[in-house]
C-alpha cells in the first residue's frame, strides 16, 4: 500500500472525542518478517525458523514491534501541526502470522490540556485486526497538537 494522503492542517480545537477513522489494509509478508529480524536484530526462532514457527504458532510469527509499526503506519495522520508525544498500553492480544492482513481503526478518546499553553494533547485508541476480525494489536497514541496555526503556514486547514 502506498500512503498518498495529503497533509491536513488541524489545530487542537479541530479534534472531537469519538472521531473514528477506518484504515486501508496491509499484508505483512514473510519477507517483511525476515527483513525486520535483520533490521532489529531480533532473530528469535519464532520469526526466523519457519518449522519452529509452524510447530509453535501455526506459521511464521510476526514480531510484535513490527505489528505495532504497521498499526502506526496505517493510522498515521499527516498533520504538520501534530507530533507524536508518546504511546501507551501497547498490547498484542492475538498473534500475527506472516501472510495476515491488518486493518486498523483510530478513535479520539480524550482531549487534554498541557503545561505548554501552545499545545493540547489528543489521545487516540488504535486497534488492529486481522482478516478473521481478531484484535491483534492495540495502543493508545498521544499527539501534541498546536492550538493555533503558525503564521508561517500558508495552507488552508
Amino acid at each position: 500500500m502506498t500512503h498518498t494522503q495529503s497533509p491536513r492542517y488541524r489545530v487542537f480545537s479541530d479534534y472531537r472525542v469519538g472521531e473514528l477513522v477506518n484504515t486501508d489494509t496491509r499484508i505483512i509478508t514473510d519477507d517483511d518478517v525476515v527483513y525486520f529480524a535483520d533490521l532489529s536484530g531480533d532473530h528469535h526462532p519464532a520469526h526466523t525458523n519457519l518449522e519452529f514457527g509452524k510447530k509453535e504458532f501455526g506459521g511464521r510469527l510476526v514480531h510484535g514491534v513490527l505489528s505495532f509499526a504497521v498499526l502506526v503506519g496505517l493510522t498515521v495522520e499527516e498533520n504538520p501541526l501534530a507530533v507524536a508525544y508518546g504511546y501507551d498500553k501497547i498490547r498484542f492480544p492475538n498473534p500475527v502470522l506472516a501472510g495476515d492482513s491488518i486493518t486498523a481503526t483510530s478513535e479520539v478518546i480524550s482531549l487534554k490540556g498541557h503545561k505548554n499553553p501552545d499545545i493540547g494533547l489528543v489521545v487516540k485508541q488504535y486497534t488492529g485486526t486481522n482478516q478473521r476480525g481478531e484484535v491483534v494489536v492495540v495502543a493508545q497514541h498521544t499527539l501534541a497538537v498546536q492550538r493555533n496555526t503558525p503564521e508561517s503556514v500558508n495552507h488552508p486547514r
